[in-house]
């Protein structure tokens, strides 16, 4: 019997504040959270990734460069680079402006529509708790593949419960996770 083949479809901003949220360390490595999501008796065909990166200031946006550069880095991981927009919103506070990711939800449907298309796998695995994603989640089912969904608690997308299987995303899933390497260059405060 061969084993199932699985792709992994990460929306990184979506993950990125989802771990933040539960004060959970953001930045983890990509390949073992992909293998740990696919387990031991299904095969792992390959991982997408979906991120614009960070705005802000000069120490952060550099970290986040370093971090999307070790997620490029990954064997068997396909970067997709999104865009991000400014935008400018009210609140009870006032007005401000912030930044919003542009273009990562459409490549993500694309690419698992096509991969379900091509008979690339037969399961894919969504780690998203967009519920925005439903219609590509049932277009993917209608080539005959399974869909599972990996959601942060209280943030589940009730729209595709029922439509996929729903598995919350644990904290185990990041143990004995070896995090990224830290750059060599350090700077040095006198």
């Amino acid at each position: 019997m061969t084993a199932e083949r699985v792709i992994v479809f990460i929306d990184g901003n979506n993950l990125y504040h989802g771990l933040k949220e539960r004060g959970w360390r953001p930045w983890i490595e990509m390949g073992s959270l992909a293998e740990r999501l696919v387990g031991k008796n299904r095969e792992l065909v390959r991982t997408y990734y979906y991120n614009a990166g960070p705005p802000g200031g000069a120490s952060h946006q550099q970290a986040g460069r370093y971090y999307i550069d070790q997620v490029k880095g990954t064997p068997n991981i396909v970067f997709r680079k999104s865009r991000l927009q400014r935008v400018t919103r009210v609140d009870e506070n006032g007005t401000y402006d912030t930044f919003e990711e542009k273009g990562a939800d459409t490549a993500l449907v694309a690419d698992m529509v096509e991969c379900a298309m091509l008979d690339q796998c037969d399961v894919v695995v969504l780690v998203s708790s967009d519920g925005d994603f439903a219609p590509a989640v049932e277009m993917v089912q209608r080539y005959g593949k399974r869909v599972e969904v990996v959601y942060f608690k209280n943030r589940m997308p009730f729209v595709l419960e029922g439509i996929a299987t729903m598995r919350e995303f644990r904290l185990s899933l990041l143990k004995e996770m070896d995090p990224p390497p830290r750059s060599k260059r350090r700077s040095r405060r006198r």
